[in-house]
């Protein structure tokens, strides 16, 4: 029988060690296997690790214990192989976040600057905000744990943040379950969690908006302006469309003799075209911008080389909105058009579709195919000059209505 002193000598190929055991050599590698009796009629092979780091006598001992188990009607290998199975299964918070988000990344918005605020916001609550649950087994996080996170912030009262952390947590868990990567009810849900939520039930935050009759002198303010942002803030709200919408677009999407904007979907929160119908306000505006290249509404004129012939960055659109007022956002231009189109009598599914919401049901809209252009755009007609009627002295839609 081989000695101990033999191991490290041995050509390549399997030595017997005795009773099972066999040492297989390859080039400079050694490591101990046990070829156990057969099971159903298949010989079984398990590895006990390499000789430079076993002993032969542990070996033995390893050896023996394998058989033992055999003869008690477990099978190691088959044993091993279940083990090593579960552990896989047996995933962390990072890694299912991580999962998560590999899985949604492509249908989250790019910013015309090439970031995507979701991605962002997602690594930051994974890296940073859940730091206590990240290394944690999924199977190990219990309800204290996910309060702990929110905690702090319901500690400053951001409820509304805490809001859309949790849900991210919620989600991820979801999808473990999903996977087999944990098992049971989800410990982030809003049926727990809204026993333990501190003060009011969160409300959504809605962008400030700016008083709709007030728009017209809004308007003329920024006509007093020559900023390039002045006729951006212009453009939304003449249009009524999302400020990522503006800011990208380019003079290849406007047709000025047909007096209309199509904006791509990829640029859409909907992820479809959109004709936006241009009132005689919107095409002049239009007319008195230079086209110095690709974009309508270019930036960098004072900044560094590289953003000239770019969009105009969403920093200096908000610094202008600043200079004007701190009660009002870009995206509440939105809420004042509907809130127009509610007090002068538009047609609610005509005012959803000049915003480019979804109106009705999926079964609905995979028939409604039309962008009901020819209807939509007497409204913007009129939004167009209620709005620049402080400059030329038009009278409000309703009163000329009237």
């Amino acid at each position: 029988m081989l000695k101990e002193h033999d191991v490290m000598k041995l050509p390549e190929g399997k030595h017997c060690f005795g009773d099972y055991l066999w040492l297989a050599v390859k080039g400079a590698s050694r490591s101990w296997v046990v070829r156990l009796p057969a099971v159903n009629g298949k010989r079984r092979e398990a590895g006990l690790g390499s000789a430079a780091k076993v002993s032969l006598a542990l070996a033995r001992k390893g050896r023996d214990a394998l058989v033992e188990q055999l003869r008690n009607g477990v099978d190691p290998v088959a044993e091993k192989a279940a083990a090593k199975e579960a552990a896989a299964k047996r995933k962390t918070f990072a890694e299912a976040a991580n999962a998560v988000i590999e899985k949604n990344r492509q249908g989250w918005k790019i910013s015309l600057e090439g970031r995507c605020s979701t991605l962002d916001q997602w690594r930051r609550d994974v890296e940073v905000t859940c730091k206590p649950i990240a290394r944690k087994l999924l199977d190990e996080i219990a309800i204290a744990d996910i309060k702990g996170v929110l905690q702090p912030y319901w500690d400053r009262g951001q409820l509304d943040s805490a809001s859309s952390l949790r849900k991210r947590i919620e989600a991820v868990l979801d999808y473990a379950t999903a996977h087999g990567w944990r098992a049971g009810d989800n410990p982030a849900s809003w049926n727990i969690f809204k026993h333990l939520w501190p003060g009011e039930k969160v409300q959504d935050v809605h962008h400030a908006a700016l008083p709709w009759r007030d728009a017209p002198a809004f308007f003329q303010r920024l006509h007093q302006s020559d900023a390039i942002g002045a006729r951006l803030l212009e453009f939304i709200m003449l249009t009524a469309v999302r400020s990522n919408e503006a800011r990208g677009a380019t003079w290849s999407e406007i047709d000025l003799e047909a007096r209309v904007w199509t904006i791509p979907a990829a640029r859409m929160k909907m992820h479809r075209d959109h004709d936006v119908p241009l009132s005689e306000p919107a095409v002049a505006l239009l007319r008195s911008l230079e086209k110095t290249g690709e974009f309508v509404f270019v930036g960098g004129h004072r900044g560094p080389a590289k953003e000239k012939g770019k969009p105009i960055r969403n920093a200096s659109l908000w610094s202008q909105m600043r200079r004007l007022t701190d009660e009002a956002t870009t995206h509440g231009f939105r809420a004042s058009f509907r809130m127009w189109c509610g007090e002068t009598g538009v047609d609610r599914e005509l005012s959803e579709r000049c915003l480019a919401h979804k109106v009705g049901s999926d079964a609905e809209n995979a028939y409604a195919r039309s962008s009901l252009i020819a209807r939509r755009r007497p409204i913007m007609e009129a939004w167009g000059a209620f709005v620049d009627s402080a400059r030329d002295n038009v009278l409000p839609f309703e009163r000329r209505a009237a």
